[in-house]
């Protein structure tokens, strides 16, 4: 895990090793996937899910307990070539205290199978609430790698 403070926005570089070839990862980023990557005690109820293609959008209410908020974004960028396969979600609207998501998903082959490279960048409501979310948020993406490695390894 790489952290870094990018401009006015925090930046977390996640990767994980699957032992699956680039293609067959590639397939199954699906929605049921991401439903598979909820964190635990979150609630989440997926709305809308386009595909990962250049202007899809995602939406989905997001909480803990009762208290939900909606979660809405749009695939601003998605690239397929020889060496990666990667599409990137940015906000529309997320919930309090977030102000500001960019979250690339990259799959790069190697000797080993498929790297998946998760790079975010969030910026909260104001400069507290972005110190506050790192922590949530990196232990999102961290706890994303065992679900990577079950559900995406060759079997």
């Amino acid at each position: 895990m790489v952290c870094l403070f990018y401009k006015s926005m925090m930046q977390f570089t996640f990767v994980t090793q699957v032992s699956a070839s680039r293609d067959q990862v590639a397939t199954l980023f699906d929605q049921s996937l991401l439903l598979k990557l909820k964190p635990p005690l979150v609630t989440m109820r997926l709305l809308q899910y386009d595909g990962q293609f250049r202007g899809d959008e995602l939406k989905f209410a997001v909480g803990i307990g009762a208290f939900t908020q909606t979660w809405h974004g749009k695939i601003t960028q998605h690239r397929y070539t020889q060496k990666d396969w990667l599409f990137r979600d940015e906000e529309i609207s997320v919930p309090h205290p977030l102000k500001r998501w960019q979250h690339t998903h990259a799959l790069r082959g190697n000797a080993q199978g498929t790297l998946i490279i998760d790079r975010v960048k969030f910026q909260g409501k104001n400069r507290l609430y972005t110190l506050l979310l790192c922590l949530p948020i990196a232990l999102m993406f961290l706890l994303r790698k065992r679900p990577y490695q079950r559900w995406l390894s060759a079997r």
